[in-house]
């Protein structure tokens, strides 16, 4: 099966069990559905929207170029979008409908860790005063803008550039991997909101010095601090929506950004050094902003990390038998002439 196709079927599959768990734990799944399909999307969804569209066109080039026909192209270029619409449908329903299945709890035991980890201090305060608030706030962007790219249409560049269909199986895999073992099945293990909502759902001062932080830095008027009280506000309200739902350990953010670090050093010297800064700098972002503990970040990186590994050792032999199984062939072919 072709890489965009197999992609394809999988999130399909996905998008459906995830809407039967939801359907399972929660009520007026099917609403919640049709008013994310007919809501109006906001301004960033229009870029991205631009961005996907100019993509598409590249990709179609970059495919009939490589010698397939345009309607194959198409179809391959279709059958992608398609199947990250449906992943992040069936990730969506999921994840907002974890708090149904398991409540959130491990907040107190995650912050008292990553506080022993870093020496009895907070690391969003590490980073606070290593780097300062208004350099922090000019990163931000990069959390919603760049990555928001990366994370939605990194399976389009991987089908439609890459010749190696073993490294495009790999990544294809670490990049479900991802969104659904680190943001489902992990996420479900380690109920937790972060540092950024532990004092709501708690009713604490523990991250009261967070919360002073981000306003003092001017987090309140900016696209993260508007996507925060969003968050909040429609799980307060026990609504859901696309791109909604509170999940802190482990970090898809940098899971994702992780992915994207390994291909690039995988692909080329050049790429390597701007892809891990572009990682790292999201794993800092996620930790400033109150997002996530430092240990959701840590523990994306290495579930990753290991997951590119087992599937390299396992799927490059796979590519190695059968190119020796061909070359065998050909000589065969070769001495029948001969």
């Amino acid at each position: 099966m072709i890489p965009a196709l197999a992609l394809f079927a999988f999130s399909v599959g996905y998008a459906l069990f995830s809407f039967l768990i939801a359907v399972t734990f929660r009520d007026e799944v099917i609403a919640d559905v049709l008013g994310t399909v007919t809501s109006e999307p906001d301004v960033s969804l229009w870029y991205l929207g631009v961005i996907a569209l100019a993509l598409a066109f590249w990709a179609l080039r970059a495919e009939t170029r490589r010698g397939m026909s345009r309607g194959r192209a198409s179809a391959n270029v279709a059958l992608v979008f398609g199947a990250i619409l449906a992943l992040h449908l069936g990730f969506t329903l999921f994840k907002t409908t974890m708090p149904q299945i398991v409540p959130y709890y491990a907040d107190p035991y995650l912050a008292r860790f990553d506080a022993w980890l870093h020496g009895n201090a907070d690391p969003w305060a590490i980073i606070n005063r290593l780097f300062g608030p208004s350099v922090m706030l000019s990163l931000t962007p990069l959390y919603h803008g760049p990555w928001l790219i990366a994370a939605f249409l990194f399976p389009v560049i991987l089908v439609a550039c890459d010749h190696d269909h073993t490294r495009v199986k790999r990544y294809l895999v670490l990049y479900c991997a991802s969104w659904i073992v680190i943001g489902n099945m992990i996420a479900l293990g380690g109920m937790s909101v972060g540092p950024v909502f532990y004092d709501r759902l708690y009713d604490s001062n523990r991250f009261a010095m967070l919360t002073w932080t981000l306003r003092y830095a001017g987090v309140d008027g900016s696209t993260m601090g508007a996507l925060q009280d969003y968050l909040w506000e429609m799980y307060s309200a026990g609504r859901e929506s696309f791109g909604t739902g509170i999940s802190a350990f482990a970090s898809v953010h940098v899971s994702v950004a992780t992915v994207v670090a390994l291909y690039c050093g995988e692909r080329s010297a050049l790429l390597a050094f701007p892809a891990a800064l572009f990682c790292a700098i999201i794993l800092l972002i996620s930790i400033w902003s109150g997002y996530h503990y430092a240990v959701d970040g840590y523990f994306s990186i290495g579930v990753m990390a290991l997951l590119w590994a087992y599937l390299r050792r396992r799927m490059e032999p796979e590519a190695g038998t059968a190119a020796l199984r061909g070359g065998a062939l050909g000589g065969l072919q070769r001495m029948r002439k001969d």
